[in-house]
């Protein structure tokens, strides 16, 4: 019994170490990219005519940390002079509602007067969520060619403490996908 269930938590951490990632790239596109042709990196420098970045600016802050690690960890440097690579982050938040069809065995007739009942299929809301949606973009310098773009969606965590784990889980996943098919 321990040897069979040793055997299916073996299989369980090798399926899930293999399977694919959720970050969506244009298929065909980006093939020849690779991060070991570039020896540094900067983030590439957004001016905004107005606030629009003061709300995500922490989330922005915590992405560029995350993502400087990653880079580090796979032999670039940042440099704020002159960088072979510029990183350039897109974030989108947007307010999402969860519904589901409803069913006449579970969901109540409507009573409109003398006698008449009737019952229609109708979307009803279930939940309320936010949805983050990271586009990054490789851009080679100084030509500023976009040489790489990629894209994850996840939903927001509502608590405070598990935004961390999740901004970490979307970095580690792009860069899943770049270490799986950027060889």
């Amino acid at each position: 019994m321990k040897k069979n269930l040793m055997i299916l938590s073996f299989l369980l951490a090798f399926l899930s170490s293999c399977a694919p990632t959720r970050v969506v790239v244009e298929q065909n596109k980006y093939e020849d990219f690779k991060l070991s042709n570039y020896s540094t990196f900067d983030f590439a420098q957004i001016d905004t005519p107005n606030d629009s970045l003061v709300p995500y600016q922490q989330i922005v802050d915590l992405l560029k940390e995350k993502i400087t690690v990653s880079m580090e960890s796979r032999g670039l440097k940042r440099v704020s002079t002159d960088p072979s690579l510029k990183i350039n982050l897109g974030l989108v938040v947007t307010n999402k509602v969860q519904q589901r069809h409803n069913n006449v065995s579970s969901d109540p007739y409507t009573y409109s007067g003398q006698r008449s009942y009737y019952w229609e299929v109708r979307e009803l809301p279930v939940n309320s969520y936010r949805e983050g949606s990271l586009t990054v973009h490789f851009i080679a310098s100084p030509s500023n060619v976009l040489v790489w773009a990629g894209m994850i969606s996840e939903v927001v965590p509502k608590k405070e403490e598990e935004k961390l784990a999740a901004i970490q889980d979307a970095v580690d996943q792009v860069f899943k996908y770049l270490d799986l098919n950027n060889k």
